[in-house]
């Protein structure tokens, strides 16, 4: 049993049983990850019928994404796992986007501050990517179909299931950001005395 969880977008989990999906719950709010986090993990494996000790493995989505939705989705998986013993795999999203499409594919998503993330793949193979660009920057090549689609916990876990079982490593479970964080540290006070 595979358990899946992505933050890049909405909020979302799944249940997988090797290959078949047998629940997935998605928040599309996109400010509310920290709130609808522990209720999409709990109602997926609600209404997949198992408990969180039935799970063999946790999929998460990395990213590229903005920073704080992404971090609450990738702590609550890492956190289970490790507290669980389970597997862990981190899935890049645009990857998981991009999964089972045949052809020539360009894939962006919002990356919020009017940018997109790209990445551009072959048969589901990356070519090039992921980056940051503008949207004045994007260049669709003749021949390739454009996916805009935003990832969610189902690609996450169809795209871990099928890379793994092709021998893709999945270990890296750092996010992807691509670019520096939104806030950045005060420079702090001067204290006269």
């Amino acid at each position: 049993m595979l358990l899946a969880i992505d933050s890049s977008a909405g909020t979302s989990a799944a249940v997988f049983s090797g290959n078949k999906l047998l629940s997935k719950l998605l928040f599309e709010d996109p400010f509310g990850h920290a709130e609808n986090i522990g209720e999409a993990i709990s109602q997926a494996l609600s209404e997949a019928g198992i408990s969180a000790s039935e799970l063999e493995a946790v999929a998460i989505g990395r990213g590229p994404a903005p920073y704080t939705g992404l971090r609450v989705g990738m702590a609550a998986g890492i956190s289970l796992a490790r507290t669980l013993k389970l597997d862990l795999h981190g899935v890049m999203v645009l990857d998981a986007i991009a999964h089972g499409v045949k052809g020539n594919v360009v894939v962006t998503t919002d990356a919020k501050r009017g940018e997109l993330f790209y990445a551009r793949y072959q048969d589901g193979e990356k070519v090039s990517g992921p980056t940051v660009i503008s949207p004045s920057e994007l260049m669709i090549p003749e021949g390739h179909q454009h996916l805009t689609q935003s990832s969610d916990a189902e690609a996450v876990g169809r795209y871990a299931i099928a890379a793994l079982a092709k021998g893709v490593d999945l270990s890296d479970v750092s996010a992807l950001y691509l670019r520096s964080a939104d806030v950045s540290p005060s420079k702090g006070k001067r204290v006269s005395g």
